[in-house]
């Protein structure tokens, strides 16, 4: 799996292309943080399992892995088909599009 290479290598670049993201400076940001929490682990992969639950270009897709110290990785990504490729959502800091605005994430006021 190309995310799991990414993170071995420790190579922002790789990740950002695995993501589907563009390189720009938020995003090799937040592949700086992802890399310095799970990079450079030699992380092996224990199973994935895809579901196309959300149609046939969006679905899920879980992942097992376990480090070289034993340690386990465990997690789930929305996967997405773009333009024949797939790719994983992990970037969650990607700015608004031009004109619209982003969610807020904020508790509501009581």
């Amino acid at each position: 799996m190309a995310y799991v290479d990414a993170l071995n290598s420790r190579s922002v670049a790789r990740l950002i292309d695995v993501g589907g993201v563009e390189d720009e400076t938020w995003s090799r940001r937040e592949a700086e943080r992802i890399l310095a929490d799970r990079g450079g682990r030699g992380w092996r992969i224990e199973g994935v399992r895809v579901d196309l639950d959300m149609g046939p270009d969006t679905g899920s897709a879980r992942l097992e892995a376990e480090d070289k110290a034993g340690h386990p990785l465990r997690d789930t990504f929305t996967v997405l088909r773009e333009d024949g490729a797939w790719h994983l959502a992990f970037f969650t800091q990607q700015p608004a599009e031009s004109g619209k605005e982003s969610t807020s994430t904020d508790r509501p006021g009581t």
